[in-house]
C-alpha cells in the first residue's frame, strides 16, 4: 500500500512539475495570456484562505511578535489581521480591526520601557495607529484630535471609535471603554525609532528594515 501511495503522490508531483513550465513557457510566448489568466489566478489564491505571517524584529529579551494575516472568505476582499506574542512558553493572539485592502503597508516603532510600563511597539497603518504593550500583551487603538492624543485598549478585532468635545473637554473612547490621553508622553509626544515596515500582496509579506529601504510615510495619516 505504502509503494503504490509513494508512485501516486510522486506522480502528482511531476503532473504539477510539468504544469507549471508549461505555464512559464505559455506566458514568456504570449504575455497577453498571462494578463488574462492573472485575475483568475488571484481569485484562486484567495480560495485558499492560508494564513501568511511576517516576524517584527524587536530588541531581544522581549520575545518574539508575529503579524499575521488571514483570508476571511473566497468571496470576500477583506483580510483578518492578528499579532501573535510568544515568550518562553507562552504563546498569545490578539486581533486588529480587518481590512478590506488587498496590498499591507504597515511602519512599526519602538519604545523603549519607562516607569509608566513598556515597551511598546506601535504599528502606523492607512486604517489607523496601535499601540503593543510588550508586558502586557495588550493593543490599544490610538487617536488623533487637534493635537491631543489618546490611547484605547481593544477588546475585540471590530472596536467602534469615538471623540466628542463638549465643554471645553475631549472624550475619546475605543468600543465601549474609555480612551485615555498620552500627551506630554513619549508615547504621544515621540514617533518611537523606527524598526521598519511590512509590505505586501496578495501572495506574501515580508519584513523590510531600513538598512534595506527608508521609511515611508503613510498617507491614510499624513
Amino acid at each position: 500500500m505504502k509503494k503504490v501511495f509513494r508512485i501516486f503522490f510522486t506522480g502528482v508531483i511531476i503532473c504539477v512539475v510539468v504544469a507549471l513550465l508549461f505555464a512559464v513557457v505559455a506566458f514568456d510566448l504570449y504575455p497577453s495570456l498571462g494578463q488574462a489568466i492573472k485575475p483568475h489566478l488571484k481569485s484562486a489564491y484567495r480560495s485558499m484562505l492560508l494564513q501568511i505571517s511576517c516576524g517584527i524584529p524587536i530588541p531581544p529579551g522581549h520575545g518574539t511578535l508575529v503579524f499575521l494575516r488571514n483570508g476571511i472568505h473566497p468571496s470576500l476582499t477583506s483580510y483578518e489581521y492578528k499579532l501573535r506574542f510568544t515568550r518562553g512558553s507562552t504563546t498569545l493572539e490578539r486581533s486588529l480591526p480587518s481590512d478590506g485592502r488587498s496590498l499591507t503597508l504597515v511602519n512599526t516603532y519602538w519604545y523603549p520601557a519607562t516607569q509608566q510600563g513598556g515597551p511598546w511597539v506601535r504599528l502606523q497603518h492607512q486604517q489607523g495607529e496601535y499601540l503593543i504593550d510588550m508586558i502586557e500583551h495588550k493593543v490599544s487603538r490610538i487617536l488623533r484630535y487637534k493635537d491631543r492624543v489618546f490611547a484605547g485598549e481593544l477588546a475585540g478585532g471590530q472596536d467602534g471609535i469615538a471623540i466628542v468635545e463638549s465643554g471645553g473637554r475631549i472624550l475619546a473612547s475605543v468600543g465601549r471603554k474609555k480612551a485615555y490621553e498620552v500627551t506630554g508622553t513619549p508615547l504621544g509626544d515621540s514617533p518611537g525609532s523606527y524598526l521598519g515596515r511590512i509590505e505586501g500582496n496578495y501572495y506574501r509579506l515580508r519584513f523590510v528594515t531600513p538598512s534595506q529601504s527608508p521609511e515611508q510615510k503613510i498617507r491614510g495619516l499624513e
